[in-house]
């Protein structure tokens, strides 16, 4: 995976470290409206990765409101919010019915309390 990812990164090796940093080759992209295309297909690369690797799926989240069993990732920002808490994920839609919080934030602020008084 790493060296498919390095020759998806065309030299642009820093990318993976410093996102904010911007090569002249880079902003000449921008320029000609080319650099757009060229995230694009990097993150359709990654993602599909990371939906079709193992171990990266592992990484992934299942809806603590739905239970659905698709695993879903911070990254799929279009339909997935994410605990400022905890860091659990969430089904946009899920949480937009639930509106009283984050269900694993109560069960450990529950468990916590149980664990004082006991």
């Amino acid at each position: 995976m790493r060296m498919k990812l390095l020759a998806q990164l065309n030299h642009r090796n820093y990318l993976l470290e410093s996102p904010h940093r911007f090569s002249v080759a880079d902003l000449q992209q921008i320029a000609d409206g080319v650099y757009e295309g060229f995230l694009k297909a990097l993150i359709e690369f990654a993602s599909q990765h990371v939906y079709h690797c193992d171990l990266c799926t592992q990484r992934g989240f299942i809806c603590q409101i739905c239970q659905h069993h698709d695993i879903i990732f911070p990254f799929e920002f279009d339909t997935t919010v994410r605990c400022a808490e905890c860091k659990t994920v969430f089904h946009q839609s899920c949480q937009a019915v639930v509106k009283k919080g984050c269900p694993r934030c109560a069960r450990r602020r529950k468990y916590q309390e149980q664990n004082i008084f006991a």
